[in-house]
């Protein structure tokens, strides 16, 4: 019987073992990477496009903002979009990993810089070499080509170069589904400052039509498994459950009432409370997490879009703000419509379909 004989075994170009072998007993060393996001790997939060608390559809429009995806930035720069989320057919083989969802973004109206964009909260946690992959398939806008770069952002009160933007790379797609893959290593930090206030970010511009394309042609880009990850080559796609990628969410945005996912009525619950006086509710709410920061109120009001349910009766109501709120609880006021009695105690709830309470702590 033949036998190799070894202490170690590592790759030609490697500085270091891939596999260590121990002497005395044989047994076998596989060193651990410095990947401080385990068991996921992952810096890009929803990367397989499971949590859509705003809703699934943006609607054609020409809006900055957070408006389908969770964590998913839209950058209109003049030009129209629509983000949708798409299924995939059940046991497609055509992406791994079985993801349920693919974000559709799907531009009528072309523009320089229109683009989609994650923030990842702390600038420091992006350095050294890290890899980007993710699989797309669709139409190029007019110049041919997306760009993709990185912008580090020190927060307020940081460095003097506040923000750096740096190339990483472009690619074209096709009408088949396609890996894409990129490594880099974004500048060194050393001697940056960051800002007092924890608002610090490492923002991936991940499908850009380029700075110099001003072709308003159409164009739609399917994008699916989006990860960043440490080191220099790209590894499969790791789900997570969604309750966990929901929670990850959480921590910037949280829909806490959608009077269109109500079981009756449209009349999800907001909270249980009272009269502040005789035109004013107030009741608190607790986050299933705790938030970045402080939020701010997310809200979709109308006449009559809120209800209150108590002592004196009850009252429709057209207004919501936000009266005070820690990263883990938020009071909300109910006005505007109100007459009750000051002290009483009620409950309150949305009265419309198209209600939706939140609160957001977005990068």
């Amino acid at each position: 019987m033949s036998e190799i004989k070894v202490n170690s075994i590592k790759g030609v170009a490697a500085s270091s073992a891939a596999l260590s072998i121990h002497n005395s007993d044989g047994s076998v060393t596989i060193p651990t990477p410095d990947i401080p996001d385990k068991p996921n790997y992952n810096l890009i939060i929803n990367g397989q496009f499971d949590i859509w608390q705003r809703g699934t559809d943006s609607g054609s429009n020409t809006t900055d903002g957070i408006l389908g995806a969770d964590r998913w930035f839209l950058a209109s720069s003049g030009a129209t979009k629509q983000v949708t989320r798409q299924a995939f057919a059940t046991g497609q083989t055509d992406v791994p990993s079985n993801p349920q969802y693919y974000l559709r973004f799907a531009v009528t109206t072309g523009n320089n810089n229109c683009a989609l964009r994650q923030r990842i909260e702390g600038v420091d946690r992006v350095q050294g070499a890290v890899t980007l992959s993710f699989w797309a398939k669709g139409t190029n806008p007019a110049g041919g080509s997306f760009d993709i770069i990185n912008r580090q952002n020190f927060g307020t009160g940081g460095s003097p170069s506040n923000v750096v933007d740096t190339g990483i790379g472009n690619f074209t797609v096709t009408s088949s589904w396609a890996k894409k893959t990129f490594t880099f290593t974004p500048a060194s930090i050393s001697g940056k400052t960051l800002g007092t206030n924890n608002n610090s970010y490492f923002e991936l511009e991940v499908f850009r039509q380029p700075a110099g394309d001003t072709g308003t042609a159409a164009y739609t880009i399917d994008i699916a498994n989006v990860k960043l990850e440490y080191g220099s080559y790209a590894t499969d796609y790791q789900r997570i459950n969604v309750g966990q990628e929901l929670a990850l969410c959480q921590r910037y945005f949280y829909m806490h009432a959608s009077g269109a996912e109500a079981s009756a009525n449209n009349r999800a619950p907001i909270a249980t409370g009272a009269m502040y006086n005789s035109g004013n509710w107030n009741g608190v709410i607790n986050f299933p997490v705790k938030m970045r920061t402080s939020p701010s109120l997310y809200k979709v009001q109308g006449t009559g879009y809120f209800i209150i349910f108590g002592d004196g009766g009850n009252d429709a109501c057209n207004s919501a703000f936000l009266d005070s709120a820690s990263p883990q609880a938020g009071t909300v006021n109910l006005y505007s419509g109100l007459a009750q009695t000051s002290g009483t105690s009620h409950w309150g709830l949305t009265n419309n379909s198209a209600t939706r309470l939140g609160f957001q702590a977005e990068l």
